[in-house]
């Protein structure tokens, strides 16, 4: 769509720096500047400010990139009052900045160039989390944050335990640290589970899923959460490249650099699909072959096997959560076929 105005917000904990741009011909020129508060106070004079620059204009939108969460409360604010407003990954914008020469990084020059954003680029517009993902969206993160904690709490003891004449009260504190990660981990897994419980027709789309050998419902759950039920995805494309498993080339000339995955995306999905993808990639009958073909292609990479896997466990939650699907195993999905 093309907009008659845009503005560009650079956001921060106290304050966020704003900048209107208007289309006119091929000219993209700025009309005001002005700095806010982020609070609700401040919300309320960016959107009068906003309607009296633009001459109240239905064309209007508000950029603004996914910094952390300081951006939430001015853009579910904007939603309420019928704002359209868009939010972006910071590496894209940094790349257009990279395109059009900008070196200087100040609040102000990126509300300019975010500004400037929104009127180059075909953005999708942001639509509010469905509430009962959000909070599980919260409790699955905090679950992934623990046993990352965990893990590293539990590989400190082992250091420990092999060092040479260790202080007892340091391998005892250890210790508890790791019992309350653990005791942290299990309420949060609880409230997890109540909620899930407490949604019928999310558990039977679900369980349609996990039918799926090597994959659990808690990892579909963490998957859904992240992309807000892929309600924002049109295409398998998008949902790997949002996940950051999309194939990355480098070659030039003679040079021929390795394949690997980009990273540039959702590493909460990345984490959650990497321990099914090693348990389907064993015990799955339907893709026991297909990760055996990849080992045999190149067998010093056998990592390239799992992340294959990873890949199209995440192409089959949302292909059959897209379809309101049950999986069907590959003999099943034969006899039919007959």
């Amino acid at each position: 769509m093309n907009w008659n105005y845009c503005v560009g917000t650079d956001i921060a904990k106290d304050k966020f720096d704003a900048c209107i741009r208007m289309s006119e011909s091929d000219n993209k020129k700025v009309v005001a500047t002005r700095t806010f508060d982020n609070k609700q106070t401040g919300f309320a004079e960016f959107l009068t400010w906003i309607r009296n620059k633009t001459k109240n204009s239905d064309s209007v939108l508000v950029m603004m990139e996914a910094t952390g969460v300081y951006y939430e409360d001015l853009v579910y604010f904007l939603y309420v009052n019928k704002v359209s407003a868009a939010v972006e990954l910071p590496n894209k914008v940094k790349y257009f900045a990279k395109s059009h020469n900008v070196i200087t990084k100040t609040d102000k020059v990126d509300a300019k160039l975010l500004a400037l954003y929104g009127m180059d680029r075909d953005v999708k517009l942001w639509v509010p989390m469905c509430p009962d993902f959000k909070i599980l969206r919260e409790l699955t993160r905090e679950r992934l944050a623990l046993n990352k904690a965990i893990v590293r709490a539990k590989n400190q003891r082992h250091a420990l335990n092999h060092a040479h004449d260790i202080c007892t009260v340091v391998l005892e504190t250890k210790t508890k640290q790791i019992e309350t990660y653990e005791s942290l981990m299990q309420d949060i897994e609880a409230e997890i589970t109540r909620r899930y419980n407490a949604n019928s027709e999310l558990k039977a789309r679900v369980e349609k899923i996990t039918i799926c050998k090597g994959i659990r419902w808690m990892s579909v759950l963490t998957v859904l959460c992240e992309t807000n039920g892929f309600e924002t995805f049109r295409s398998i494309r998008q949902v790997v490249s949002y996940t950051g498993l999309d194939v990355v080339l480098h070659e030039s000339g003679k040079y021929k650099g390795k394949t690997r995955i980009s990273k540039k995306g959702n590493s909460h999905i990345r984490a959650v699909l990497y321990m099914p993808a090693l348990s389907a990639k064993t015990h799955n009958e339907d893709w026991v072959d297909f990760a055996q073909r990849i080992v045999d292609r190149d067998p010093k990479t056998k990592m390239k096997s799992v992340v294959a896997v990873m890949r199209k466990l995440l192409v089959t939650i949302f292909v059959l959560w897209k379809n309101d699907m049950e999986y069907l195993p590959m003999d099943q999905r034969n006899m039919k076929n007959k």
